[in-house]
């Protein structure tokens, strides 16, 4: 069953499309992952899918609620169901760790401040950063407040959790240890993975199936084996790092 859909999607902003004619099916339970050229779309993608962007024309279903049809009353509980890790972490600098996590918890439950703060602390040990729990952002290290952003994600038991380049600006063995913990998380969970990355080592550790945003389409690219060996040159040239071919044919 699709628990994201999205119909004739076309998103733009004035008069620049960015995206055109969307069509995507993201299955319950599915990884899956966006890449493609820097400036073509891929965040805005997500925003679309996640209801922050509103399309210009098409549908956006999640749990097959149309998003445009849906009162601000009515988003809410579609909302709890979805987590987000902005590309920036978007961490809160005067808050802790701790407090960081139990904000969203504070803002929309009922639970008791003895039970948030349960709640962050059980996920500052789930991310491996329990000894950060008094630390505000800027006294940890970025792979650490990488950490922090997926468990405040997480902190509402999302049944959808969007990743917006959750491994930028990471060395490779940090990159590698954050997929690793998203997808260990994601499988305790049971949840939607969506996310965007450059790094394909990245996006073919945690992929279902790989999706490439490029010419203002989503050219769904398939599983990380089908994505490797694609006849269309945009996706060889991009997942190789070449310098020649139709990405940069425009530049030469």
């Amino acid at each position: 069953m699709s628990i994201i859909s999205l119909k004739d999607v076309t998103v733009a902003f004035e008069d620049l499309v960015v995206l055109k004619s969307i069509n995507l099916e993201i299955q319950a339970g599915e990884s899956f992952v966006i890449v493609g050229p820097s400036g073509q779309g891929k965040t805005t993608l997500l925003k679309t899918m996640s209801g922050l962007v509103s399309p210009r024309n098409g549908k956006v279903f999640v749990e097959q609620k149309d998003w445009s049809t849906l009162s601000s009353k009515e988003r809410l509980p579609l909302l709890k169901k979805v987590g987000i890790l902005f590309q920036k972490n978007a961490l809160f600098d005067s808050l802790t760790c701790v407090q960081n996590i139990s904000f969203p918890l504070r803002e929309t439950t009922a639970l008791s401040d003895w039970e948030i703060t349960k709640k962050a602390e059980y996920f500052l040990d789930a991310v491996g950063i329990p000894h950060a729990r008094d630390l505000y952002p800027d006294e940890i290290s970025g792979g650490m407040q990488k950490r922090l952003g997926i468990a405040r994600a997480l902190a509402l038991d999302p049944e959808i959790i969007f990743y917006d380049d959750p491994t930028a600006g990471l060395d490779p063995i940090t990159s590698r240890k954050i997929i690793d913990l998203i997808m260990t998380l994601k499988k305790e969970k049971g949840s939607t993975v969506v996310a965007i990355t450059n790094d394909m080592n990245r996006a073919f550790q945690m992929a279902d199936r790989i999706g490439m945003v490029v010419d203002q389409e989503l050219l769904i690219t398939g599983t990380p084996d089908e994505t490797k060996n694609h006849t269309d040159p945009r996706v060889h040239q991009f997942i190789r790092g070449l310098l020649a071919g139709p990405l940069t044919t425009a530049n030469v």
